[in-house]
């Protein structure tokens, strides 16, 4: 298993009227986490694997929202990889206000995909080898 914190600062153009972050944007601080959880784990970016030929669509998406995000708060979205990845790659996120107060979990299913035949496919070896530790 293998995780990563990332901070986000709640922008205003994120939040309705209510200064309540509105529940599209989570999808977005999903992928921030995510990339940056990658290349912290597995020394690979989106941009290297895609340059191999590689591309990570997003299959199925679910999140559960338990209280709201609000203007201008850092939050913290844990991304958690809870089992080795094959063709697909499950990531939980679980989103802390600056009070540690657990207000968002979620899970994405994400599929490693051919760029030309735009069928699934196996990781890339350098991506597994490099996170493979975290599995022993």
């Amino acid at each position: 298993m293998f995780s990563h914190e990332t901070k986000v600062r709640v922008r205003y153009a994120e939040t309705d009227q209510m200064g309540i972050v509105h529940h599209g944007n989570y999808a977005l601080y999903y992928e921030i986490a995510r990339t940056e959880c990658f290349e912290a784990s597995s020394g690979i970016s989106y941009e290297t694997m895609e340059k191999e030929g590689i591309m990570l669509p997003i299959l199925e998406m679910q999140s559960k929202f338990l209280k709201p995000a609000l203007y201008n708060q850092v939050l913290t979205v844990k991304s958690i990889v809870k089992e080795l990845p094959t063709v697909r790659l499950r990531v939980d996120y679980e989103i802390y206000n600056e009070l540690n107060e657990l207000i968002n979990i979620a899970h994405t299913t994400l599929v490693f995909v051919n760029k030309t035949t735009k069928r699934p496919c196996q990781p890339p070896e350098l991506f597994m080898s490099n996170i493979r530790q975290y599995f022993i």
